[in-house]
């Protein structure tokens, strides 16, 4: 467990360093509260590291060890961007972090050696959950900045997301021969199964639409083309599908104004440059200016570009980190999806190696979203980045998918330990033996004779 307590340290010990060297430069005298953040990182990385080390956990020490990497990360641009200023709890957001841990370490105890087996036949109730959950922010939630937020600035359906890959796993997984029935290549599944996926998928993602939430419609939609990929190995069905999210996505973003405002930044943001345009503007112009090396963390002027923290975190590395942090960030994020992936090739039952997929797949196209809108790439979907955007339901959300991922990892108990003899020496358990068969007698042939 060496490398899960030195990697995050080590990460986030300079970045954390460089904000302050800027404070102290402007203001000599910094108050107790400085502290706050690297109290609440060294306390996750330990609590964490203890946890699995008593629990004896023997999965992939990668994932966790990218996991706190990742959030050491996030929780230094949030230091510099002044989101997280001390350990008191003062709004919902400041108890991400600890919440957060609780549910990734919860997670990880409760369904580790196998028991995130027993989930499977109980899908109909994440199902439920999830409709609930959307319908309930759809009815008390208030519209603010393109999205739907309860009491406290929180975004319940956050948790949407590792309940619908655990709902729609069991059907993938207990349906996978059926599904990958073909001709010539092109899969050829059963009608019902077919129509007894769209009926159980429909629901929730009418909710969204009804919401106006296009950035989770497209993220669950494309991790189920992920799912369906890994489950049966038929590439049309990712290459049918995605062409089918991509038209749905491009005939409901003009029907509402938020889309249509989100479309015509992206394609031409000159045309709205002191409007919808300015955002994306200043963020390409805070990429511009990091260069390669970047203006140091705390050097530089990211407060420019509007709710920063959130949707635009990736630019404040790209301006204070430059090329170097950002092409650093994306390695983090791509060794976490490859190890993800792994737990997924080396699960032992179909169901856990399709939820490990798709909790892998929903991490890395959410990624995806955020930077890619962020450069310009694809146009904005207000998906934070995971571990690094401001957002407490993001953040407990994440870490608890997560927890998922190490309970998946860790699916064998450790061995127990050799009894001692009186003598002092340890006596090895003997192999299990197998009962020798009993040695029948021959038959006598009634026509010998003696």
């Amino acid at each position: 467990m060496l490398p899960l307590l030195l990697l995050p340290l080590l990460l986030f010990a300079p970045l954390y360093a460089s904000v302050l060297a800027v404070r102290v430069a402007n203001a000599p005298v910094l108050g107790w509260e400085v502290a706050g953040p690297a109290c609440m990182v060294l306390g996750a990385v330990l609590a964490t590291a203890l946890t699995l080390r008593l629990a004896r956990y023997r999965g992939s020490p990668a994932v966790p060890t990218l996991v706190l990497s990742l959030l050491a990360i996030g929780m230094a641009v949030q230091f510099r961007i002044g989101t997280i200023r001390t350990v008191e709890i003062s709004s919902p957001s400041q108890a991400a972090l600890p919440l957060g841990i609780v549910a990734m370490v919860t997670a990880y105890l409760t369904l580790r050696h196998g028991r995130l087996q027993k989930l499977e036949p109980y899908w109909p109730v994440f199902l439920g959950s999830s409709i609930a959950v959307i319908g309930a922010v759809l009815i008390l939630g208030r519209a603010f900045r393109g999205a739907v937020f309860v009491a406290g600035g929180m975004n319940p359906v956050e948790i949407v997301k590792p309940l619908m890959v655990v709902t729609i796993a069991s059907l993938l997984a207990g349906h996978r021969h059926l599904l990958r029935r073909g001709f010539l290549g092109i899969p050829f599944p059963p009608l019902n199964i077919i129509v007894s996926v769209g009926v159980i998928w429909a629901p929730p993602m009418v909710l969204l639409l009804a919401q106006g939430d296009m950035g989770m419609f497209a993220l669950l939609n494309l991790t189920l083309l992920v799912m369906l990929y890994a489950v049966t190995n038929r590439s049309l069905y990712f290459i049918g599908g995605f062409a089918a999210v991509f038209a749905v996505a491009r005939l409901l973003i003009p029907l509402t104004a938020r889309g249509r405002a989100r479309l015509a930044a992206w394609l031409d943001p000159f045309q709205q440059a002191t409007g919808t345009g300015w955002q994306p503007l200043q963020a390409l112009v805070a990429l511009y200016q990091g260069g390669f090396w970047g203006t140091g963390l705390g050097a530089g002027a990211p407060n420019v570009v509007p709710i920063v923290e959130s949707d635009f975190a990736y630019i404040i590395i790209g301006e204070e980190l430059g090329f170097i942090g950002c092409a650093a960030l994306l390695l983090l994020y791509v060794a976490l999806i490859v190890s993800g992936m792994r737990v997924a090739a080396r699960a032992n039952s179909a169901y856990a190696s399709c939820v490990a997929t798709g909790l892998t797949a929903c991490l890395g196209i959410q990624t995806l979203f955020n930077i890619g809108g962020v450069v310009k790439a694809i146009p904005l979907t207000g998906i934070p980045l995971p571990l690094i955007s401001h957002g407490g339901s993001s953040m407990v959300t994440t870490l608890l998918m997560a927890g998922i991922l190490l309970a998946i990892s860790d699916e064998h108990p450790a061995p127990r330990p050799a009894a001692a003899t009186p003598g002092g020496k340890r006596r090895t358990a003997a192999p299990a033996r197998t009962p020798a068969r009993p040695r029948r007698r021959p038959k006598r042939d009634p026509l010998l004779t003696d």
